[in-house]
C-alpha cells in the first residue's frame, strides 16, 4: 500500500496499533452520530480489532487508508474506498476524522484530495460515490469543495438520535476531478 503524502497529512496503511486510536472515538456519540451502521454503539474492542484486521488484509475490492499526521504518522482518522467494482471502475468512499482536535482544520479536505487523486490517477476509477446524512453539513461542505455533486436523496434512509433522516447521494467522476486538478 503506497503512502500518499500531502502538505499536513499522509495516507498510510492501517497498523495494529491504530486499534487504540480508533477505540478513542468509536464509542463517542458525537463522532459516530452520522457514521454508517458499522460504527453504531456500543463497539467492543473485538469489533474494532476485527475492522483493523479487515483493513490490513483488504483485497482488490478495497483501499483502506489511515489519515495520519505527516509529521509523526499519528492516527487522525481514516478514509476508505470499498466495494470497488473493477468492471464499472467505481467505488464507494467513507471518511471520518476520529481525532476531535484535528476537526475543522482542513485535514479531511486534504485527505479527501489525496484519496481522489489515488482513486482516479492511480487506480483509474471513473466514479467515486458516497452517501451522507443531509444533517451532516460539515461533511457535505467538505465533499462539495472536493467537487462531489449531489445526485439524489434517499428519504428517511438513515437514523440519527432515534429520528429518521434523509441520505444525500453524492459522487464525483474522473472528468470532474481532472478538470479541478
Amino acid at each position: 500500500m503506497p503512502h500518499l503524502i500531502g502538505e499536513h497529512v499522509m495516507l498510510r496503511e492501517y497498523q495494529s496499533e491504530d486499534t487504540r486510536s480508533i477505540r478513542g472515538w468509536v464509542n463517542d456519540l458525537d463522532t459516530v452520530r452520522y457514521l454508517s451502521a458499522r460504527y453504531w454503539m456500543p463497539q467492543s474492542y473485538t469489533d474494532t480489532a476485527d475492522f483493523v484486521e479487515h483493513a490490513m488484509r483488504a483485497g482488490t475490492n478495497g483501499a483502506y487508508f489511515v489519515i495520519a499526521s505527516r509529521e509523526d504518522g499519528a492516527y487522525l482518522g481514516q478514509v476508505d474506498l470499498f466495494s470497488i467494482n473493477w468492471r464499472l471502475r467505481s467505488a464507494e468512499l467513507a471518511m471520518v476524522i476520529g481525532n476531535e482536535a484535528a476537526r475543522g482544520k482542513g485535514i479531511g479536505q486534504e485527505a479527501l484530495g489525496l484519496m481522489l487523486g489515488y482513486a482516479f490517477g492511480m487506480l483509474g476509477l471513473e466514479r467515486v460515490e458516497l452517501e451522507v446524512a443531509t444533517g451532516n453539513r460539515r461533511a457535505i461542505r467538505c465533499y462539495e469543495k472536493a467537487g462531489m455533486k449531489l445526485e439524489g436523496v434517499k428519504r428517511h434512509a438513515f437514523m440519527v438520535d432515534g429520528c429518521y433522516h434523509d441520505l444525500a447521494m453524492m459522487a464525483i467522476l474522473a472528468e470532474d476531478w481532472r478538470s479541478r486538478a
